[in-house]
Formats: C-alpha cells, structure tokens, sequence
C-alpha cells in the first residue's frame, strides 16, 4: 500500500519563509506503514510536501508492487484539496487501482469525500486494524462491505456507513515508529518528534481531533517511549525533541514514571526536550521532574486573557489557573510557549488587546497569535454555521489557523470567520500587529538568531547560517518583507 501526505492548500504561500520551517513527520502515516510492514504486508510512504506526487512518481513507488495498487490519502481540511487531485491522478495513472482516504476530514465529512469520483472507500476514525482487514480484502479480491469503519458506494451508488471500528486500545501492540523510513529527508524533516500518548479527555470547541479520538485517553508504556527516545538521540543525532502529545500531563503518575526513566538514562545530558501541558496540571512536583528529565520549554494553549471566553470554549481551566502555572514554570527556569486564538465567537477588540497585554506581561518566550478557525466536526464550526459566518473557501482553502501569521497582510485569502461585531479588516489587522509587535524587540530577535530555532520545530535557522553568504541574503530578504509588512499593516 502506498501511503500519501498532501501538501496543505497554504504552504506554498509562504514563499521565502517556507525554508525555514522543517517538516513535521506525518506521523499518522507512519504509524500505520510501520503497522503494515509489521503484519507482513509491503508499505510505502510518499509525502507531498518532500516531493510532489505526479505520474512519474507514481510509476517509480509502484514498479516492484503487485496489482491491485491501493493507494491511502491521509488528509487534513487543509489539505483535502490537494488530496483530491491527487486521488484524480491516480485514477487517470491506475484507473484499476482503490483510492482510501482517510484522517480528519475524511472522518467528519465521508459524505463530501464519497461524492468525489475518484475515491472508493473512506476510513473513518483511527485506522491501524481497518487498514490491515482493507488490505487483505482488496488484495485477494474478497468482499470488504462488512468491515467496520469504513464509508463506501454500493453498487446502486448509493453511500453506506458502517458502523465505527472500536479505538485501537492497546497502543503498546503497534511497533515502534519507523522513523527510518523518513531518515532518507532527515534534511529536510524535523526527526525530532515522539509521541508518546494518543487524546485528550477535554473537549474544547475548536479541537477537530476529538472527532478521530473521542475524549478517550491512552498511552505507550514508559520503556517503550524511552527507546524511541534513545533511538532519536544516539541514532538520528536529535538534540532538541518534541512531546507530539496532545496534553502530555494528563496522567501525573505515568508523567513522573517516564521522567525519572529518562533521567536514569542520562537523556538530560544529551537532549532537550519540549511539551504541551495546561495550566490546571501544573504544580511543583510535576515540574521538579520535568526538570530532571531535560525538559527545557513548556507549552501552553492560553487561548484568551477573558475568563468570559474561557467558559465559552469549554477549555475546562481558567485564565488565572494558566497565569499561575507560566508564573511557576518560570520560577524553575523553563522558557515558555504561549498560544491565543483571536476571533473567537462574542470576542471583542479590547479582549484581543488584552489578551495581547497579558502576553506582554508574563514576558512569554514564544507565542502564536493564531486566527479561530472552525474546522468541520468541531462546535465552533457549528457556531459558524448557525451564525451564517463561515467562510470556508474552495475545497476548504480558508481553513489554517496561522495563515493570517504566516502569509502577512499580502494574503488575499479569506479568513474563515470572524465573530459578529468584528470585522475581517479589524481582526486580521488584530492578529498580524499582536504577532509582530511581541517579536520584534531586540531581546527575542536575538534570542532566535543565537538559538537559531523556536521551540516546537516551527522555524529553524541552518548551522551557522551567519557564516553562509545565500542565508543571509534570504534572511535579509525575510527581514525586510517583514518590515514591509508591518508598514502596510499600520495602514490596513
């Protein structure tokens, strides 16, 4: 089975800023490839964004494989146009072959998927054992309609739900992540990404995931995270890795069990490390051992400054629960990542300055001032709806929660809402002057250009770009759009 990643609708936009944003793993593809190759079955992956996928790729990835050729297309909504012309070329290469989708989008909306001609079968839901059961059926040639999970056309056209697989509960069955199956781009990819559980038993309104995961928890036993965790440091040379968890202190005991592992194991001493937590976790025993396993930065998703807005997301925490907790990570020295989402429903000028203030006034190291956005399945797209205030673009290209950040006041795109009583003009320039004004100060400016990258793996400088004529023309070029973007956004 050849596995595919679409490049997102956005990414080429980012133009000179785009070298300087690693690649993160498409980790979803490889946990199933790796789950394939496993159970004895031939798995390929080919991502979009390394390579764009064209005919000739496609007769390259499928010259040593066995017909029929199935072909699985994990898509996000950003990258669901990208995945349905690639499912197109397909069908015009290998007009025999199956066509999969799955992931997210696939998830929320089969029926849209289905409509597209191209697409035989889509996979809802997690897909490591309705993968397997896919495989077999359609490699033998045998009836596949009774498997569990999947949304196909019948015979008449007529489209068929059958009923959800349950969730893969031991995770602890599936190999462990095939990272040298991306080794061959370590160029080009961050490698430095684990993921070490799987959901979040919250249920914010703007969290797509919760429709692929429920409000389910699981996660890896601790030996097994600790020699993925070895195998990143002592084999692909990562110094500085990322906890892909969605919340990485759910379960405090199983936190401070994998801590005190990795400590043992003299990680400490030849990594960093990075993780997401929220503000209502957070105490001094549970950082004391984050300390002591090497954790340097904490992430945390703010949201908003208004304790109003708060309730009105269902984040389940408080602001001041949040303050406290930054206040105490930074008491034991961690650099701290903040994010807020500007233009949530009833949100006002004021609580986007506000929040923006509070920013400012916790001196947080890194923040993302990102545009709400109400991908389908979640209850902000609900509210969109309902309100007639959704913008969703063709083929949903509207949909990217920093395509306001990344592409600049340049961006004749659409944002894909805006709450009522704020306009698109005002929110966009609300989000672009919060991002810019809290990075451009010297102290940061010179933190990045030292530390040559931002925590998470979001942008990274080369080693020693200073030293390389081509990167500093590139840099200066970035530099000097920003400074133009800025003079445009102080008039829009």
């Amino acid at each position: 089975m050849i596995l595919i990643n679409p490049q997102f609708n956005r990414i080429k936009k980012l133009g000179i800023f785009s070298q300087y944003v690693p690649l993160s793993l498409p980790i979803s593809l490889g946990i199933l490839a790796g789950h394939l190759l496993a159970k004895g079955k031939k798995a390929k992956i080919l991502d979009d964004q390394i390579k764009p996928i064209t005919g000739e790729v496609l007769k390259e990835c499928t010259k040593d494989l066995e017909t029929p050729y199935l072909f699985g297309i994990s898509c996000f909504t950003a990258g669901i146009g990208r995945g349905y012309e690639i499912a197109e070329l397909i069908k015009k290469v290998y007009p025999d072959s199956y066509v999969i989708m799955g992931g997210i989008h696939p998830t929320v909306l089969p029926e849209e998927v289905l409509q597209n001609k191209q697409v035989d079968i889509v996979v809802r839901k997690e897909g490591e054992e309705t993968i397997i059961k896919l495989y077999e059926a359609l490699k033998n040639k045998q009836d596949y309609t009774h498997i569990l999970g999947i949304s196909y056309k019948n015979k008449n056209g007529e489209m068929v739900h059958n009923p959800d697989a349950p969730l893969f509960q031991n995770l602890n069955l599936l190999p462990n992540f095939s990272y040298n199956l991306f080794a061959e781009h370590i160029d080009k990819y961050n490698l430095g990404f684990i993921l070490s559980s799987r959901g979040c038993p919250y249920d914010c309104i703007f969290c797509s995931q919760r429709q692929v995961t429920g409000r389910s928890y699981r996660f890896f036993e601790t030996k097994r995270v600790v020699e993925e965790i070895d195998l990143l440091i002592n084999k692909y040379k990562q110094i500085d890795i990322n906890f892909f968890d969605d919340n990485f202190i759910v379960n405090k005991e199983r936190t401070k069990e994998l801590c005190n592992l990795m400590y043992q194991n003299g990680f400490p001493q030849k990594a960093t490390f990075t993780c997401q937590a929220r503000g209502d976790a957070v105490d001094e025993e549970i950082l004391e051992h984050l300390k002591k396993a090497g954790f340097t930065t904490i992430g945390f998703g703010l949201e908003t400054s208004s304790e109003r807005l708060m309730k009105l997301i269902n984040k389940g925490e408080t602001v001041e629960q949040n303050i406290k907790a930054i206040k105490l990570a930074k008491k034991y020295g961690f650099n701290i990542m903040g994010s807020f989402i500007f233009g949530l429903p009833t949100e006002t000028h004021v609580e986007r300055y506000q929040a923006y203030q509070l920013a400012k006034k916790l001196d947080l190291d890194f923040i993302r001032f990102n545009n709400a956005t109400p991908y389908p399945g979640t209850e902000l797209y609900k509210m969109a709806l309902l309100e007639g205030r959704l913008k969703a673009g063709d083929n949903w290209e509207n949909l990217s929660a920093c395509g306001t950040f990344s592409e600049g006041p340049f961006s004749q795109a659409e944002l894909a809402y805006c709450p009522a009583g704020t306009s698109e003009k005002e929110l966009r320039r609300d989000i672009l002057r919060a991002n810019f004004f809290f990075w451009l100060t010297p102290k940061r400016i010179l933190k990045i250009l030292t530390r040559g990258s931002v925590p998470g793996g979001w942008f990274v400088l080369p080693p020693k770009w200073y030293l390389k004529p081509k990167e500093i023309y590139y840099i200066t070029l970035l530099g000097l759009r920003t400074g133009l973007s800025i003079i445009k956004m102080l008039f829009i």
